[in-house]
């Protein structure tokens, strides 16, 4: 087993540190979303590692992509909702499952950057559980009509493309969701932004939608494939939720070490104090563990190979790190880590989100552990592969 990155994935890492330097590191104190950056970040191939050159992207695969979601989480971790979002969750999960016409009106602007896009999973009734999804779509001939609420959707404000989770019966469980490609600019889409702890750079938001129109030709799969479709977005989301929460862990690092170097107690730098090293040790230990973990998921992936049950793994193992990461970071800097002066208050904001996101710490300890005792097997065989929409020379 090879864990040395390629020449392109080294190459395009050392590209998205600039970039991060140079244009995301001096307006970290902008809190807010900033649509030059996703802008600039779709330009230079960031969002395309996972596709094909004929839908603008540049074919270095899923470990790619994670390297890259690292990196500039490194500099701000709210940008890794993007990366989820303009990489994985809404234009593959278009190229995977949607229909020609689709593919070739939504995924290429997407991935560029050009338009945004959204995923609606979760609602006020229904969380990890999708089977309990309360917005109906319906089959009105021509046209597919949607109506419901949405929450807490990244980039829910912004996106001009959602994917839409629904259900045509609620009996059926899972077994009667769908999934639709939406265009937000309608008037029966409505958006509220709702304040949150951390994540400033993503705009999280409700939805609303009261008779939202969508073609035929948007359906992604079959009618009553939706269950199938978000299984598959969940697993590639958690590649880049993970590659995010190794980069915030590894600021976090960053941080400390740079912080034990410089102060100064009882005479000498704490860094020679045995409890920091100690402490710095624990977290150079769960950050190399967890990006071995993450990357070998999306090696998996690019391999063809089934992967849901290590990238749950790396999910979960990545979201603990990240949060015992930033508390020990903060411990490190003392009264300064309380500081808004400091960065390591908005790392500790922002790290807990890597708990909740793409699937909760509990759901991935049911999938990890029913898959351990043969309860239920987490990989499962694919229905379509990487390799199957790579272009052909």
């Amino acid at each position: 087993m090879d864990f040395e990155l390629k020449k392109e994935h080294k190459a395009i890492q050392k590209e998205a540190h600039r970039f991060a330097e140079k244009e995301v590191i001096p307006r970290l104190n902008e809190e807010t979303f900033k649509r030059d950056l996703v802008t600039l970040m779709g330009e230079m191939g960031f969002f395309g590692c996972a596709f094909p050159l004929r839908y603008g992207g540049t074919e270095m695969g899923f470990l790619g992509h994670s390297v890259v979601c690292e990196e500039i989480s490194r500099a701000d971790s709210g940008l890794r909702s993007l990366f989820n979002l303009q990489g994985m969750t809404v234009p593959y999960t278009i190229m995977e499952w949607g229909s020609q016409a689709a593919k070739d009106k939504y995924v290429k602007p997407l991935v560029l950057a050009q338009t945004l896009g959204c995923t609606c999973f979760s609602e006020p009734n229904a969380g990890s559980d999708l089977s309990s999804i309360e917005t109906i779509i319906k089959d009105k001939g021509d046209h597919f009509l949607l109506n419901g609420s949405k929450t807490w959707i990244s980039n829910g404000t912004v996106a001009d493309i959602a994917i839409v989770y629904a259900t045509f019966d609620r009996n059926l469980k899972h077994k009667g969701l769908c999934a639709v490609a939406v265009e937000t600019d309608q008037p029966g889409w409505k958006t509220r932004e709702t304040p949150k702890l951390g994540d400033k750079s993503s705009p999280i938001a409700e939805i609303h939608l009261d008779n939202v129109v969508a073609p035929k030709e948007n359906l992604l799969g079959k009618w009553g494939d939706g269950f199938k479709v978000a299984m598959t977005a969940l697993d590639r989301g958690r590649i880049s939720v993970g590659s995010g929460a190794v980069g915030l862990a590894q600021a976090c690092l960053d941080a400390s070490v740079q912080y034990a170097n410089q102060r100064v107690q009882f005479g000498k730098q704490i860094a020679h104090h045995q409890l920091v090293k100690g402490t710095i040790a624990e977290m150079v230990s769960q950050i190399e563990a967890a990006r071995l973990l993450v990357r070998q998921g999306a090696w998996l992936n690019d391999q063809d190979n089934p992967f849901t049950r290590e990238i749950a793994i790396a999910k979960y193992f990545s979201g603990e790190a990240v949060v015992k990461a930033a508390g020990m970071a903060m411990e490190i800097h003392g009264g300064m880590g309380y500081s808004l002066e400091m960065p390591v208050e908005r790392y500790y904001r922002d790290a807990k989100l890597y708990q909740v996101g793409e699937g909760t710490a509990n759901i991935m300890r049911l999938l990890i552990a029913d898959d351990a005792l043969g309860i239920k097997k987490a990989n499962r065989p694919r229905l379509h592969v990487p390799s199957d929409f790579k272009d052909m020379e």
